[in-house]
């Protein structure tokens, strides 16, 4: 289930064009790791990136089966390279009373693309791993689960409880991938598989949106009415995913009801005018999805 993933936007990454390298830069690269804060009603919370990937426009991961030079014309009305399309890795950390939240996890591996970055953000955030008291998972693929375990194989937030959903949990504990075995292992003893839907805390209500995984949850966060809606994988681009929704995703595990959830959760989000987060929009990724003629569009927040 992960490695499957991980090989696709591996590949993907490897064929992508390189950056020119006959000068060099005017200036050293930026440190690793960024920690935006936000608020969502009375509690503090942060963006935390992990990273980013930049794979070719070539139909081979959004939109599939589309012609290059439909994508690369909603990139470029967008003031976007055609010829590239970047996705950001971001995680969302949440103070909330006696807790410490977490949506998310990263990648946990800085040798894939230039991600990895968790770490070096939540320490930004003033938070360390060990205060974290419960993490949430989306879905069980490698961008959003590797973090949850160190290079060494150690679980990475000792203090928390990892909540998945019940299908989510046993597609993961399914999958005969050694990676995926490795990780199950790791972090069975901290695991509390949930029912789709359900309310976990007072704050955290699990929202079940299956398709792109068998089991994926986003979440929504806070109180009515200041909440915040964890897309998750529902949509990856801020783009091409948002306004063609039905645009077909190469990661999607199941594609008729990955694109429908999409366009129903989309179009629900834009209806009641949801403030969101979405994890692969550009960073801090938090906007709202927003109804334009007869389609949709993403409005980061501040541009609004």
């Amino acid at each position: 289930m992960k490695s499957a993933v991980v090989w696709v936007l591996a590949a993907a990454c490897a064929s992508a064009p390189s950056p020119p390298t006959s000068s060099p830069p005017t200036s050293p690269p930026a440190s690793p790791g960024r920690a935006e804060r936000l608020r969502i009603g009375a509690l503090d919370a942060y963006a935390l990136e992990d990273g980013h990937l930049i794979v070719p426009n070539d139909g081979q991961l959004l939109g599939v089966g589309r012609a290059p030079s439909e994508t690369g014309a909603l990139l470029a009305a967008a003031g976007l390279p055609r010829d590239t399309i970047r996705l950001d890795v971001q995680c969302l950390l949440v103070n909330a009373r006696d807790r410490v939240l977490l949506f998310d996890a990263g990648t946990g591996d800085p040798s894939f693309a230039d991600t990895g970055h968790l770490p070096q953000s939540l320490a930004l955030a003033g938070v360390a791993p060990s205060a974290v008291t419960d993490v949430f998972i989306s879905h069980g693929h490698s961008d959003h689960v590797g973090g949850l375990v160190t290079a060494t194989g150690v679980l990475a937030f000792p203090s928390a409880t990892i909540h998945i959903s019940t299908p989510e949990w046993a597609a993961l504990r399914a999958s005969p991938e050694d990676a995926d075995r490795r990780l199950v292992a790791a972090i069975t003893p901290k695991v509390a598989p949930f029912e789709p839907g359900a309310q976990l805390l007072p704050l955290v209500k699990a929202v079940a949106t299956p398709g792109h995984t068998p089991g994926h949850s986003s979440y929504e966060i806070g109180a009515a009415p200041d909440t915040l809606f964890y897309l998750g994988d529902v949509a990856h681009h801020s783009i091409i995913s948002v306004q063609r929704p039905a645009w077909s995703i190469q990661v999607d595990g199941d594609h008729p009801a990955a694109e429908a959830m999409r366009q129903q959760t989309l179009a629900a989000l834009a209806a009641r005018h949801a403030r969101v987060f979405a994890g692969h929009f550009p960073f801090p990724g938090v906007g709202h999805v927003v109804a334009e003629g007869a389609g949709l569009v993403w409005a980061p927040e501040g541009d609004r």
